[in-house]
């Protein structure tokens, strides 16, 4: 019965611990910083003792919570000061890891935000509000334009990946940001055949820039947000920064961050327009971009990325007239091979083979990855 008895208590505590969760938070203004916690158990949690860390790019702070309990099924918002925590403690607005851990240490529940998690970095007065629990970050929580800290959360779920207009490139400030003559820039584009209404969707950094009402992406088209009309504290910062993306509803559509973009680079998606990871907050996650020239409202440069000397002597590509494009290897030749159009579409993908690729007349990129290296050749086709 002992046994029973003490697994019974050990159950009890386990469950009620891990009942606790970070459920929404604020970093700006810095009078209004707060973390609420969530019990979405059916037994109250006393957090006393509690230990709060805000894990940064170089370095993480800690506290202690004071005295509270949170009753079962209950929200508390907790101000990062002396009132509720035995050390006041900040936010960094850039980005951080919020760890919290039991008295005895173990981990109760974490979220990384801006450019060092998958959540996205709220801005002034705006709240990041929890909207599932999955376990991945980006998919869990979302930025609140209505923050409801001290009661359940009712912002917009994410629909990260949803349609056909997103981030392409960005040109961030530079050493030269000072010249009227660098022009900084977030470019969308429309990778479908049809035009696409973004009529108040909100582009955030720092700040947030609605897009103006009866606005569309031409098919295949572009959107360019210049920063003549960026908002008051609209940045974009080569060092270190993140850009979300927003429909008209507040459903997260995409996001991108990057540090130290380099002097009059960009950051485009190559080939242009083709994404397929749409949960990046720094240049290793954003897995679609890669540093580039500066192209607003055109083909990210796609020639100059892509159209290399090709060295496989075991590989051929060319143009057949009239009929389309000849893929000649090897046969014990292993890789895969992507068809790209004159727009940055990936047309068609496969493993390495000899093929016949029928398509009409216009010049194409064939991508050729084998034995780990890569190689691009442009074909004219002639019909």
């Amino acid at each position: 019965m002992k046994k029973i008895a003490l697994l019974l208590f050990i159950s009890f505590i386990f469950f009620n611990i891990f009942a606790l969760k970070i459920n929404e938070f604020i970093v700006t203004p810095t009078s209004a910083e707060k973390i609420e916690l969530y019990n979405d158990g059916s037994n109250p949690v006393d957090v006393t003792g509690y230990k709060l860390y805000i894990k940064g790019t170089s370095s993480t702070s800690s506290t202690t919570f004071k005295s509270y309990t949170i009753s079962a099924g209950g929200y508390k918002a907790f101000d990062l000061g002396t009132a509720e925590f035995n050390d006041s403690i900040g936010l960094p607005n850039d980005g951080a890891i919020i760890i919290i851990k039991d008295s005895t240490d173990n981990l109760i529940d974490s979220v990384g935000y801006g450019d060092l998690g998958g959540a996205p970095s709220p801005i002034y007065n705006f709240s990041t509000a929890r909207v599932d629990s999955t376990g991945d970050n980006a998919l869990d929580f979302n930025m609140d334009f209505t923050p409801t800290m001290g009661s359940a959360n009712d912002c917009p779920s994410n629909m990260l990946g949803n349609g056909n207009v997103f981030i392409n490139e960005v040109y961030p400030s530079d050493s030269n940001d000072n010249s009227a003559s660098v022009v900084e820039y977030i470019e969308l584009y429309n990778n479908s055949n049809t035009p696409v209404d973004i009529s108040n969707w909100v582009i955030v950094c720092d700040d947030d820039y609605y897009v103006p009402s009866g606005t569309s992406v031409p098919a295949y088209g572009y959107y360019v947000l210049y920063d003549s009309s960026f908002p008051q504290y609209f940045y974009l910062d080569a060092l270190r920064d993140n850009i979300y993306l927003y429909n008209n509803l507040g459903n997260r559509i995409d996001q991108v961050g990057w540090h130290n973009i380099p002097v009059d680079s960009s950051f485009s998606v190559i080939p242009n327009g083709v994404r397929t990871f749409f949960k990046g907050y720094d240049e290793i996650t954003s897995v679609d971009f890669k540093i580039d020239k500066q192209t607003p409202a055109a083909l990210n440069a796609i020639e100059e990325v892509l159209n290399k000397e090709n060295s496989d002597k075991d590989v051929k590509v060319y143009s057949l007239s009239g009929i389309g494009i000849r893929i000649e290897c090897e046969k014990d030749k292993s890789g895969s091979i992507e068809i790209i159009d004159n727009s940055g579409r990936v047309i068609y993908s496969s493993f390495l083979k000899n093929m016949i690729f029928s398509a009409k007349s216009g010049i194409y990129f064939v991508k050729v990855e084998s034995e780990g290296k890569s190689s691009t050749y442009k074909v004219n086709l002639i019909k």
